[in-house]
């Protein structure tokens, strides 16, 4: 099984979102980007990379730290958006499995909610240990599973009950990097100790509109899932998914539980 239909797919989605990012995957994204930093021990004039930097918020916050920092992301729209609202720095159109920058180039490597998007996080982690000097740090974030996010667990109740998941693209599992031992396993494998798990209470702060159709902006993974339905199941997903977010809805739009993990090593 290959997942190259879906890496393609995934590259063109966030490619078309970059200009709602800031509307949508912000408004959670965003929470975590300190915690990233500190968990970096960055010190001013130390050189960092944001992997998967969309928009470009980690090395534009890093940045405001006296950080000389730069980012790499597979969708050029994004890298676009990043150039323009940080002038000042340097982003390259890549892929975090295969990147052009040298070996031990780096004292620090951050990736906020972008390794669960590729098709081999193991190989991504090695990727940012070699850019890595010895000593370097690594973080990077992942949303908890479904059964501890009220978020995810509404939403996939409603995706395993209505969508015909073999109709989307083969994907890897979003969830596999929720496990922390898994995550250490393969952090030690790729060359990290000193490895180090946090819980984030993360909150998607939505404004009022159709639950459904911001959602759709969100993310990429459930979009293609469900566009790959026929148009009455559609309707069906839109009208269960908006009904298991109604508790959580409030006066301005809606606050749903999303937990996420931050995981840090230091390169041997």
């Amino acid at each position: 099984m290959t997942f190259d239909a879906f890496h393609s797919a995934e590259r063109q989605g966030w490619h078309d979102r970059a200009g709602r990012y800031d509307g949508a995957t912000a408004l959670a994204t965003l929470q975590i980007v300190p915690a990233l930093l500190d968990a970096l021990h960055l010190r001013p004039g130390m050189r960092l990379i944001d992997l998967a930097c969309g928009p470009g918020y980690v090395a534009g916050a890093a940045a405001a730290l006296l950080i000389n920092a730069e980012g790499i992301d597979f969708a050029p729209a994004m890298i676009e958006t990043a150039q323009k609202r940080f002038p000042d720095l340097a982003f390259r159109i890549g892929d975090i499995l295969d990147m052009p920058h040298d070996t031990a180039s780096f004292d620090a490597a951050a990736c906020n909610m972008g390794l669960f998007h590729v098709i081999d996080p193991a190989k991504a982690m090695s990727e940012a240990a070699r850019v890595l000097r010895p000593g370097g740090r690594f973080a990077f974030s992942q949303w908890t599973a479904p059964s501890d996010s009220a978020l995810y667990a509404g939403l996939f109740e409603v995706m395993k009950a209505e969508a015909d998941m073999a109709l989307a693209d083969p994907a890897p599992d979003a969830y596999a990097l929720s496990d922390p031992e898994t995550v250490a396993a393969m952090m030690t494998t790729a060359g990290f100790t000193d490895i180090s798990t946090r819980r984030l209470e993360t909150v998607l702060i939505a404004p009022t509109v159709d639950f459904f159709d911001f959602f759709m902006s969100f993310g990429v993974r459930v979009p293609l899932i469900v566009g790959a339905q026929a148009p009455d199941v559609q309707d069906i997903i839109r009208d269960r998914m908006n009904a298991a977010m109604a508790p959580y809805e409030t006066d301005t739009g809606y606050e749903v539980p999303m937990p996420s993990l931050l995981f840090a090593g230091t390169r041997q």
